[in-house]
């Protein structure tokens, strides 16, 4: 059938019915005012007034004005002019044409709304089809130009067809039983074997919509999928070689080596013996470039991934420090997306401290978020580094060690766009700075994404690891699925609840039992120390001491703010913490005591703050080792 053709009997059958109900609902009240009947026949009006204003929505108002100015002037022919009655009419008559009016406008929104959709649908650069559940099948109902181009399949042959005509059965299981749990499919790889045979490799999205329909997305990465194959093929082969090559230069630099020992023994000569030193040292530096290759040579062969940095320091040997070395990890929440590798970078860097530090006694990591990231920090008490050393430590083959290099360090963490800078005081410890891009970070339980189910701990049984205190307490930060034990705690104090979004809350345990709390709260203009608590039996043992100082040495590198009760503003003097003006706090801090109107000093409370420590390690003690 000719499309114009249908288009204009579809708008004369339209016609035909707008003008037929019209004519009959005027007639009928025709009749009715001649008969007396005026208040049931005027509501067959509003039968053609919005057909009307659906077919012709931008004429909606005036199709709809000139049925209700024909029912009024009939109206006031046949009846007459009494003011009531024509004030009767006039009423219904304006019903009329707002009904009018309304339909026209909702029908024109959703019209746009409707062109809106349908355009994306149209038009978009990914394959669309719009399935229909229809109890037996799961059925294709449309499908856009993209869809048809990447299957090869024309609209009309896939139109009323299973999604089997181009997808497995498996696969379409697989998805459907996971939009019955999850409400939506994202961004899964799958292939399709449409009826020409060829498969086609897609990342494919599926959502439900209402009325048992659901969107089927997908874009083609077939070519995308032959390059990483092409690409990993030539870097097995490519590996093979290396390792092939390497391997022969390991063997033949011990061959030099075995001689040049063999030369030694055999000859007294003190020239010789000086080349012979020479030819040793080279062998050596042939070995230790060998090791950083093999080192740098897996560097972005995996993708990157979320790494658990706390699960990483505490892992190995970076724990077991012995009675000599105090570790101090306060990253429990923090995630960073980087290479696989970036957790040698992390295992080098702590390590160095260990081999290097000479006078060390204290190792801590912690971190600081900042308007462009976050920086990730390493420190030690140790000798330090010397000025003129902070940058050549990290060129090519520097310090003659050996294993993967402050340099390599360097490229790993770069693939994910991240920084490392030394930054400590010399003679006082060195302090290595991995700056971390907003993206490429987060901190678990802060949004619903870092939350997974599997990292859900037994909060009766709370994990017993974190800093050994000299009061014998085991303080930790909280991971955001324990935080009802600090909850647990505060039932005594004023009921108080942790937010994972904005808290980082660290307790004190003792004998398994957590005895202390603190929180360290995160607003949008500051940071503050609050909820600081012990239960009245657990009072007189220093474990608020023992909660307060791991806080600080966590969150230190932020100027804090708090609100101390007077009596106790010596004991947070010990942490640096120096009483202020109440308007020296931010606002969002101080509107938590807006109770006081301004008197603060009246209500017994002291604002107090504390500035960062450009030396963090050296200002914490009172603690022992990590257990």
């Amino acid at each position: 059938m000719n499309l114009s053709h249908y288009v204009e009997k579809r708008n004369f059958v339209w016609n035909v019915a707008i003008v037929g109900t019209a004519s009959a609902a005027l007639l009928m009240n025709l009749w009715g005012f001649l008969y007396g009947i005026t208040s049931a026949t005027p509501h067959l009006l509003y039968i053609p007034v919005v057909l009307a204003a659906y077919r012709y929505p931008r004429w909606g108002l005036h199709l709809s004005a000139i049925i209700g100015g024909i029912y009024f002037l009939i109206a006031v022919l046949l009846m007459g002019i009494a003011p009531m009655f024509v004030f009767e009419i006039f009423i219904r008559a304006l019903v009329i044409i707002l009904i009018g009016a309304l339909i026209a406008y909702l029908t024109l929104k959703l019209r746009e709304h409707e062109n809106l959709y349908r355009g994306l649908f149209d038009h978009s650069e990914a394959g669309s089809i719009l399935i229909r559940n229809n109890g037996t099948d799961h059925v294709i109902e449309d499908v856009n130009w993209k869809a048809t181009h990447i299957l090869r399949m024309k609209a009309s042959t896939l139109k009323g067809k299973p999604l089997t005509i181009f997808c497995s059965g498996d696969l379409v299981q697989e998805m459907f039983l996971q939009i019955h749990h999850k409400d939506a499919v994202f961004t899964k790889e799958a292939v399709f074997v449409p009826s020409h045979g060829v498969p086609v490799n897609v990342l494919v999205s599926l959502a439900a919509l209402h009325r048992e329909r659901f969107i089927l997305t997908f874009v083609d990465i077939t070519s995308l999928v032959r390059t990483e194959d092409a690409l990993r093929n030539a870097n097995e082969k490519l590996n093979l070689l290396s390792r092939i090559s390497t391997d022969y230069l390991h063997h033949t630099a011990e061959l030099i080596t075995k001689s040049v020992d063999d030369g030694v023994a055999h000859s007294t000569e003190t020239t010789a013996q000086g080349f012979f030193k020479k030819i040793r040292i080279l062998a050596q530096v042939l070995t230790r470039q060998l090791q950083i290759t093999k080192s740098y040579k897996d560097l972005g062969t995996s993708p990157p991934e979320w790494v658990r940095v706390q699960r990483v320091l505490e892992s190995g040997s970076l724990s077991e420090t012995g009675n000599t070395v105090s570790a101090r990890f306060w990253t429990e929440r923090l995630e960073i997306f980087a290479d696989p590798l970036f957790k040698n970078v992390l295992s080098h860097i702590a390590g160095n401290a260990f081999r290097h530090g000479v006078t060390i006694q204290n190792l801590v990591v912690s971190y600081h978020e900042s308007a462009d990231g976050l920086d990730l920090i390493i420190e030690d008490d140790g000798i330090g580094i010397p000025v003129e050393k902070k940058q050549t430590i990290f060129n090519y083959d520097a310090g003659g060690h050996s294993g993967i290099g402050l340099f390599v360090c360097r490229q790993i963490i770069a693939v994910t766009g991240m920084t490392l800078a030394e930054t400590g005081t010399p003679g006082t410890g060195a302090r290595f700075v991995i700056h971390v891009p907003q993206n490429a970070y987060r901190i678990n339980g802060a949004s619903e994404e870092t939350i997974s189910p599997e990292q859900t701990v037994d909060v009766a049984e709370p994990l017993q690891h974190g800093v050994l205190h000299s009061t014998g307490a085991l303080v930790r930060e909280l991971s955001s699925h324990e935080f009802s034990i600090a909850e647990t705690l505060w039932l005594g104090y004023h009921q108080t609840k942790g937010d994972p979004l904005s808290d980082r809350i660290f307790v004190a345990f003792s004998d398994g039992k957590a005895v202390s709390v603190a929180r360290c709260r995160k607003h949008t203009d500051g940071y503050e120390l609050d909820g600081v608590f012990t239960p009245v039996e657990y009072r007189g043992h220093g474990f608020a001491h023992a909660v307060v100082w791991g806080l600080v040495e966590a969150c230190g590198y932020n100027i804090l703010y708090m609100h101390s009760v007077k009596d106790l503003t010596g004991f947070y003097s010990k942490y640096r913490f120096i009483p202020i003006e109440e308007n020296e706090l931010p606002p969002t801090i101080r509107e938590r005591y807006a109770w006081a109107q301004g008197e603060m000093e009246g209500a017994d409370v002291c604002p107090m703050k504390r500035v960062s420590s450009p030396d963090m390690v050296t200002r914490a003690p009172d603690s022992d080792s990590r257990s």
